[in-house]
């Protein structure tokens, strides 16, 4: 049991300064708290200041460090509070190399400000104080001390595996120092941390000893959890943008034999979430759908961050993806997810070196490990080998481990627990034979069965930390309990647990503005620098920041449910006129345009970013109101089209997007500026029924392009025409609550965009309005305007700038017309859809008579009539701002050397010479009598607030409130007093170096597992703008590697069993292909066709399933043609039955629907020819012999039903389904591969450059009717109140957008786009004639007609 250390006291005495003792019961020494600074006291010191009025509060065995908290949102931290945590309770797990290792069991967190009341209760405890007290005593937090029979102080860092402690002398890995936060304070001051404060780790040790021939080997499971992206389950998930994944466990399984020349056997494993950016929104109860919340372009340079980090900290990884590649069911969300991740990795320079093993364990195993000796370990055996493990004998290294393997599945949880184990255990063994006593049976099964135990413990404390529960065993009974509580934990509870970590791993730059705005600017480890420090840097922003413009678009628009997206009757309808063309419309529409050349040819260059905001985008029915809806078909589907729309000239990226039940918001950046968008994220707001419901509310997107912050908010304000003040306290409601991740509140950015429908309306009656807006009377409508009033009486955005409105209202319209509501409420025309923006201003721009807010070049409404509401779309020219790193760094060497020491401290003592030439008998202490001291206080009172004196050997100490005062006091040196002349000086003059110290308690110390080759630590940074031109390489690269390996497992199979009867192979899942294309429903999901992209040039992906062939006879494999390019070499295919004699069916025979394209045709000029195949000898050369072919194909095996139609997987941003290519057919198989052709390029594929003719375009419609009068067009930004300001609409080259020719994109290419496909005939063409050796031939299966059902008429309706 460990030993209560320490005792706490605190000052009883409400009359003098709150005080805390930390006493070491051994040692007497102690630490004093007292007015936000920290002391070391020696004994004689404490029993001094023990005395005086101290009351004694608790004992503990160990102090964590000083809890830095902002209880409320700051500017500056400026309420920072300080909170001592101590361990109250623990138990010991292990003893190991002369350790001790401890579990906490319980904590206790004492206010350094205020006294504890005698009448303490814990229960009366603030929340956030509840619950890090439930997180720090849930028993998976560990810390070490030297052991009791140690004679050394060396302690076993815990935080380190045996081979990093034995072959660097690294300190300790940050990663999983999880009260590194809590050290700051007191290591400022001086305070030896090492001797006052433990370090703890989170994770799970397991420990056991057994009897091995006169040895006690002793076995230990470590996992080391990191918080470098910690949290609960579907709080965190994906990577963040330091490339660091959540759920990220570091397993060591060692063996310690100390009787053996002190012998060390270490092997390391990791596991973590799929390295890219996706969660799961929404109430998750059983079935899970993931979705993908940015693109590839915006999550490449955070996943290169981290295959670089895996392959240069822990050597050659092999990635083992255990998703499931299912395309229906619950794995239809991992097969997608597992997809995108196979694609990234091939993209990333590190894939050639690190395999990537897709196993699927539900398909493969069954819910059996039994399977994994057999299915598993071939695939991953060089490997295995080639890593080897770590070996010690007394201290002397004898192997390294090279390299580890990389588990992941969806939680990282349960199916990567029973991995694990089998990598554990088939380890052990390799360990058993180099002991001597794998022949030993009886040892073998004591080691075997104790290691399986404490990997079964291990995985449910793992477990345990991410999803609440232990881990799932197989057992129906406990596991379905455990799925229960999962459920109730994640959806009820987490959020408040999350809140914990974040405090115990951010401590006050959370709810803190000053943190807000240096995350944008500074490097990470910069943030955990002094709050003086940080606000210099801010301040001084201008010395290392340039600018650069960026132009933002912002859009909204209440589609009135998105019922007529996509209308048969209005196709001529299109989204750009609105969101590209509406400046160019707007000028043809006027008589004159006198915007200057230079001046309209600036303004007509491509937004940077867009945010495009919907209201209503489904129906606000009860189902969905009740839901809380955070995902939509519809809104998934609208957001696809956006990316279409928007990317006609250049090509724009989805960065994210979030929903409340009707609101939506898409934000999207042209692809130049994907590699530099980072801390997104999102969030909402309920406003409906008092903030009980989402159907009125608002969503937010924060994000920092380059080193600017903007954040974009799209709101639906209560409705009704009176209700003025309900939309008041909407928007005070929003702007209140809208807090992101990390406690960033809404106003801590630079730039706030706010767009929806606001509902504000018109105060006069509809006649006076009606008969004003035939006259264009803007000016006399905007007086009564009630979103003008009240910014006027600053009740409602406040600082916010709007254009100029030189356009009719835009609402309230009958559907698909010009007219105003004509219905029976026939509701006042009023300019509900706006668009606001402001931009924050610091102190360094109040003096600056450049600063400028912003301008906008555009501000008008298109002519959109799908809904009753009419969009609008502003263009906001702002100025960002892009950091400089070697002007950064000499801007920090300044600040610092400016500032002084963190401790605040100067040393008031004579001067050596005259200490030395005292006269005999005359101590340096009499110099310091009563009068001296106090006439040195009121010098040093006079400098500055003095808030603690100590006189230490001979000199006095004073400790300032702030650095710059004690560099004030130095200044003041020699300080005459009394005919003394004493020297001022810095308690700590090496400020630099310790500063440099406390930064690195948050940087990288995580030093490499094995030392590699320098041609492998110098692989050269990809590029992080990701391209999707690389994307086909890198999917024919994963499919041929694929075929070639269904090829050769098929040629072993026929090998073996080429004797047996024949039998349709069972389908195997592959490695995550994508489902099959299925045309779309009438009725289904909205999408406009995609425009018609030439295909690049190059070649074509093989997908060679593993199917019966019947297309090509057993005699003669398919050729390659000369210009098909280079690949795998291909086997001749060896069938598992006797080949069936296939005939050509009549061309007329097949209905038209049916007959699919040869999968390898000729192409139009405007697309890459793909290579052709010969005809099988056995089949005449005609015109109908693919579609024979596919026919005869079909009909060899009738046995295998056809699957059935699920839903599509999710396999982008917006849970849209993967199609093939127009120019690649999906062969008509029954029994491929689930996963069918291999994925399509995006909809979003840029187009190349092609000589083939180009689309015609459709006759120019006519323009829409505008009103009569148009004033003249807004030249700038003007606050809301005023309206005499012009802003400039200027039009761009681009002609608007036509529709596109060609099937929509879910369709195969052979069906009709305009309508359902036809319905096939029930008649199947003539079966030809068996082999002897064959199945007997199938009946016919003509069925007789169906006899009419003659009903009796229907009476007429009275």
């Amino acid at each position: 049991m460990a030993t209560l250390g320490l005792r706490l006291y605190q000052k009883t005495d409400p009359n003098s300064d709150f005080a805390i003792l930390l006493e070491n019961k051994k040692t007497k020494n102690s630490l004093l708290f007292q007015a936000g600074t920290v002391a070391t006291l020696s004994q004689p010191e404490t029993d001094a200041v023990r005395s005086d009025h101290y009351g004694r509060v608790l004992d503990a065995y160990g102090c964590l460090g000083v809890l830095q908290m902002c209880p409320r949102i700051s500017w500056e931290g400026e309420n920072t509070q300080l909170y001592l945590v101590v361990a109250t309770k623990c138990v010991r797990v292990c003893l190991i190399q002369g350790s001790a290792i401890y579990r906490l069991q319980e904590i206790d967190i004492v206010s350094l400000h205020s006294m504890r009341p005698a009448n303490y209760k814990p229960q009366e405890e603030e929340s956030w104080i509840k619950e890090m007290k439930k997180l720090l005593s849930n028993e998976s937090f560990y810390y070490s001390t030297a052991g009791s029979g140690s004679g050394s102080g060396d302690v076993l860092d815990i935080t380190l595996c045996a081979q990093r402690r034995s072959t660097t002398a690294s300190s300790t890995d940050n990663r999983f120092f999880w009260n590194r936060m809590l050290h700051l304070h007191p290591k400022r001051f001086g305070v030896d941390c090492d001797q006052w404060l433990i370090k703890v780790m989170c994770g799970s040790v397991e420990f056991s000893s057994i009897y091995m021939n006169n040895h006690s080997p002793k076995i230990l499971i470590v996992s080391r959890l990191s918080c470098e992206r910690a949290g609960t389950r579907f709080m965190v998930r994906g990577v963040n943008d330091g490339g660091h994944v959540a759920n990220f466990v570091e397993t060591e399984q060692m063996i310690h034999i100390d009787t053996m020349d002190d012998l060390v056997l270490s092997y390391i494993q990791t596991r973590g979430t799929v390295p890219l950016f996706w969660e799961q929104p929404g109430l998750n109860v059983g079935s899970h759908k993931v979705r993908m919340s940015r693109e590839p372009e915006v999550s490449v340079k955070a996943f290169q961050k981290h295959m670089r980090f895996m392959r240069e900290r822990y050597g050659r990884q092999v990635v083992l993806n255990l998703l499931g590649t299912g395309v229906t069911g619950r794995s239809q969300g991992e097969a997608a997810l597992s997809h995108l991740f196979q694609i990234q990795h091939l993209n990333c320079p590190w894939s050639k070196d690190s395999p990537h093993i897709v196993f699927d364990f539900h398909q493969e195993c069954r819910g059996n490990t039994e399977a994994l000796p057999k299915k598993l370990q071939p695939r991953i055996k060089n490997e295995m080998e080639t890593f080897g493990y770590f070996t010690s004998k007394k201290g002397q290294v004898l192997s390294l481990q090279r390299g580890t393997m990389r588990t992941n599945c969806l939680d990282c949880l349960d199916r990567t627990n029973r991995v694990q184990t089998y990598l554990g255990l088939d380890t052990l063994s390799k360990m058993l034979e180099y002991l001597g006593v794998a022949s030993n049976g009886v040892i073998v099964q004591r080691f075997s069965t104790k290691l399986e135990e404490m990997w079964k413990d291990n995985g449910n404390r793992i477990s345990q930390i991410y999803a609440g529960t232990g881990a799932l065993q197989g057992s129906k009974l406990i596991d379905g309990a455990r799925s229960a509580a999962r459920t109730l934990q994640n959806n009820l509870l987490d959020s408040s647990k999350q809140e914990a970590i974040d405090i115990l791993l951010h401590g006050n730059l959370l709810n803190n503005y000053l943190a807000a705005h240096s995350r944008s600017l500074l490097p990470s480890s910069y943030l955990y620098a002094p709050i003086s420090v940080l606000r210099q840097l801010c301040d001084l922003s201008h010395q290392y920041t340039s600018p650069i413009p960026l132009r933002v678009a912002v859009g909204t628009y209440n589609v009135n449910g998105g019922k007529h997206f996509r209308s048969l009757a209005y196709k001529h309808l299109s989204l750009d006129d609105w969101l590209l063309d509406c400046q160019k419309n707007t000028l043809q529409s006027s008589l004159v345009d006198t915007t200057p050349e230079e001046e309209a040819a600036q303004h007509s260059r491509v937004p940077d970013i867009f945010a495009i905001g919907f209201e209503e985008i489904v129906d606000l029915n009860a189902t969905n109101i009740v839901q809380n809806t955070q995902w939509s078909e519809n809104a998934a589907s609208w957001g696809k089209e956006l990316q279409k729309v928007i990317s006609r000239d250049e090509k724009f990226v989805m960065v994210t997007w979030s929903q409340l039940v009707g609101v939506a918001l898409f934000v999207f950046v042209n692809e130049r500026h994907a590699g530099h968008v980072k801390h997104v994220s999102v969030e909402s707001v309920k406003t409906g029924m008092q903030g009980a419901t989402g159907n009125k509310g608002g969503v937010g997107i924060r994000m920092v392009v380059h080193n600017t912050s903007m954040a974009f908010v799209c709101s639906h304000f209560a409705a009704g025409q009176k209700e003025v003040q309900e939309r008041n306290n909407d928007y005070d409601t929003i702007a209140r609550k809208m807090i992101f991740n990390l406690g960033i509140p809404l106003w801590a950015h630079d730039y706030v965009f706010w767009c929806g429908d606001f509902n504000y309306r018109i105060s006069l009656t509809r006649d006076e309005v009606i008969d004003n807006i035939q006259r264009g009377e803007w000016e006399y409508l905007l007086q009564h305007d009630q979103l003008k009033i009240s910014y006027a009486e600053g009740k409602c955005f406040k600082g916010f700038i709007e254009g100029e409105i030189s356009f009719a209202p835009t609402y309230k319209y009958d559907l698909f017309s010009d007219d105003y509501d004509t219905g029976d409420k026939q509701r006042i025309p009023a300019w509900t859809d706006r668009v606001l923006f402001w931009r924050r201003q610091y102190n360094k721009d109040r003096d600056n008579a450049n600063w400028s807010p912003g301008c906008i070049t555009h501000y008008g409404r298109a002519e959109l009539k799908q809904s009753d509401h009419r969009p609008v779309l502003a263009v906001i020219e702002v100025e960002g701002s892009v950091v400089s790193s070697p002007s950064l760094n000499s801007a920090y060497e300044s600040v610092v050397a400016s500032l002084g020491p963190s401790d605040c401290t100067v040393v008031v003592q004579l001067p050596e010479e005259k200490v030395r030439n005292l006269p005999e008998g005359v101590d340096a202490d009499s110099v310091f009598d009563d009068e001296t001291l106090g006439a040195v206080q009121e010098a040093m009172g006079a400098v500055g607030s003095v808030v603690l004196v100590r006189f230490v050997d001979n000199r006095v100490w004073f400790t300032f409130s702030d650095s710059q005062t004690a560099l004030k006091a130095v200044s003041t040196s020699p300080l005459k007093v009394r005919g003394q002349e004493l020297e001022i000086r810095l308690k700590t003059e090496a400020w630099r170096e310790q500063l440099d110290q406390e930064l690195a308690l948050c940087g990288d110390t995580t030093t490499p597992l094995v030392d590699e080759d320098a041609t492998l630590m110098q692989l050269e940074d990809e590029d992080p703008t990701f391209s999707l031109r690389n994307m086909e390489g890198a999917l024919e690269e994963l499919y041929q590697s694929q075929a070639v390996g269904d090829e050769q497992e098929e040629e072993e199979e026929n090998e073996v069993g080429e004797q047996q009867p024949p039998r349709i192979p069972p389908s195997r899942p592959a490695p995550s292909r994508p489902p099959p294309p299925r045309p779309t429903p009438p009725g289904s999901a909205p999408s406009s066709p995609a425009p018609a992209r030439p295909q690049p040039q190059g070649p074509k992906v093989m997908v060679i399933t593993k199917s019966t062939r019947a297309a090509h006879s057993s005699e003669t494999p398919p050729q390659r043609s000369a210009a098909e390019p280079s690949g795998p070499p291909e086997k001749p295919a060896r069938p598992s039955r006797p080949a069936v004699p296939t005939q050509s069916a009549p061309p007329s025979q097949p209905p038209p629907s049916l007959q699919p394209a040869p999968p390898l045709q000729p192409a139009p000029p405007s697309q890459s020819a793909p290579p052709s195949q010969p005809a099988p000898p056995s089949q005449p050369a005609a015109p109908s012999q693919p579609a024979a072919a596919s026919q005869t194909s079909s009909q060899e095996s009738p046995q295998v039903p056809s699957p059935p139609l699920e839903a599509p997987v999710t396999s982008s941003i917006f849970g849209g389904s993967l199609s093939s290519p127009p120019d690649v057919q999906p062969e008509v198989k029954r029994s491929v591969s689930p996963f069918g052709a291999p994925p399509p390029l995006p909809d979003n594929f840029p187009p190349q450059v092609s000589s083939g003719p180009k689309p015609a375009s459709p006759p120019q419609l006519a323009p829409q009717s505008l009103p009569p009068r148009l004033p003249s067009r807004p030249t700038g930004p003007q606050p809301i109140p005023a309206n005499n300001s012009e802003s400039r609409n200027v039009s761009t080259d681009s002609p608007p957008s036509e529709p596109p020719p060609g099937p929509p994109p879910g369709l195969p290419p052979t069906l009709q786009s305009n309508g359902p496909p036809t319905v096939p005939s029930r008649s199947l063409p003539p079966v030809p004639g068996r082999t002897a050796a064959g199945p007997p031939p199938v009946p016919n299966r003509n069925l007789p007609p169906v006899p009419a059902r003659n009903l009796p008429p229907v009476p007429p309706r009275k």
